[in-house]
């Protein structure tokens, strides 16, 4: 499996340190030390619009099935059906609405490459859109500083023979380390999440490697403490990083690092380990082997 096509949405709204410093009155420093972001960015369109926006980009010629990808929560109508009308697609035949948190995009992978060897999909449109910003309690500094909007569309195609291998680690103990409240904002023990993503993600890592040998890893971008803890113990590795510029932008944020490092081409992901964290906690990688391998 491959993507022959990616394109993404981002916001025009900035939401820089600056601003944020005096708001919570704080040095744009303490901001960038803790987080390793400069710039969120903030949509004025609803989840579904920002989607639409990214696919618009993409040529849809024999696309017949839609995974819509999104943690900010539950809707009555499903997303993939609206897709199919609003961007006219016409063979449609089949479509699922894939919300797993923040590990949602590496779902949906697996997902795709289900339908690819069952036959059920031929192409497949593949969104994910978030728009953390509305999930964010405004006078929390612990989120406020972090989260971003972002939507990413992508073709997938499957003739190269690679099929994947996906894990998931869950602990329970953690559930309350990232959570939703029931005002529907983010609630986060950012010191829990941090020892949470740094262990499970090294032991995730070594367990491919191990098996699969160098890959290119690409990590959810949650917070750059994070990802430079992890990065110590893969020194001989290559890691995709774009959190400074464009901030946690939860699922989408994997996607996001894709389209920003090799731009609108196609994609071999047989060549990379992707990575992330969600809330729960979970901990979700995915990679591809294929039959000379």
């Amino acid at each position: 499996m491959y993507i022959s096509q990616i394109n993404a949405f981002i916001p025009e709204k900035i939401l820089d340190n600056q601003f944020l410093a005096k708001k919570f009155n704080v040095s744009e420093d303490w901001i960038y030390k803790r987080t390793g972001i400069r710039n969120r960015y903030i949509s004025e369109v609803d989840v579904f619009q920002m989607g639409i926006k990214a696919a618009e980009g993409l040529d849809l010629g024999g696309v017949d099935t839609v995974l819509f990808v999104s943690s900010v929560g539950a809707h009555y109508v499903p997303f993939y059906v609206r897709i199919f009308e609003k961007l006219k697609i016409k063979n449609s035949r089949y479509g699922i609405d894939v919300s797993n948190g923040f590990v949602g995009f590496v779902t949906s992978l697996h997902i795709a490459d289900v339908m690819f060897r069952e036959n059920i999909a031929n192409k497949i449109l593949l969104i994910v859109s978030e728009k953390l910003s509305d999930l964010v309690e405004e006078n929390d500094i612990n989120t406020a500083i972090l989260f971003s909007d972002a939507a990413v569309a992508m073709i997938l195609e499957n003739h190269d023979k690679c099929i994947c291998d996906h894990r998931v680690m869950y602990d329970s103990e953690y559930l309350d380390a990232l959570n939703i409240n029931e005002n529907k904002k983010i609630v986060m023990d950012g010191k829990r999440v941090y020892k949470f993503a740094v262990n499970n993600m090294k032991k995730m890592l070594s367990q491919y490697i191990d098996k699969y040998g160098k890959k290119i890893i690409v990590p959810h971008q949650a917070n750059k403490r994070i990802l430079e803890s992890v990065k110590k113990s893969f020194n001989d590795f290559e890691f995709l990083d774009i959190i400074e510029e464009y901030g946690n932008t939860g699922a989408v944020s994997i996607p996001l690092t894709l389209f920003k490092t090799y731009g609108n081409t196609e994609i071999s992901l047989k060549d990379h380990l992707l990575i992330s964290v969600g809330g729960g906690m979970t901990t979700s990688a995915i990679t591809w082997r294929c039959n000379n391998e």
